[in-house]
């Protein structure tokens, strides 16, 4: 388990999930295990997993930064998967 801020995350438990935190006794998931990321903050992922390529977070920020849920904008949420893989995979 690796605090960063307020949180603590781990190695999901759910199948094709790459991180897991636990907010309000709700367990959240974020990260397809099979795709890239910019660059993770915990060091519990592979390093090959990370890209450290500026243009492609640039336009994964540009694009994740519109997805809404009925409470608005998942990204300023931290209930939402959105918000943490944003922070940790893509240094947001």
């Amino acid at each position: 388990m690796v605090k960063i801020g307020k949180y603590n995350y781990e190695l999901s438990t759910k199948k094709g999930k790459k991180l897991m935190t636990v907010i309000n006794n709700k367990t959240i998931h974020f990260g397809d295990i099979n795709m890239e990321h910019f660059n993770d903050k915990t060091n519990l992922l592979p390093k090959r997993l990370n890209h450290n390529d500026k243009t492609r977070r640039k336009n994964y920020l540009n694009r994740s930064a519109g997805i809404r849920s009925k409470k608005g904008l998942t990204k300023d949420d931290p209930m939402s998967p959105n918000y943490h893989s944003r922070r940790i995979l893509w240094d947001a």
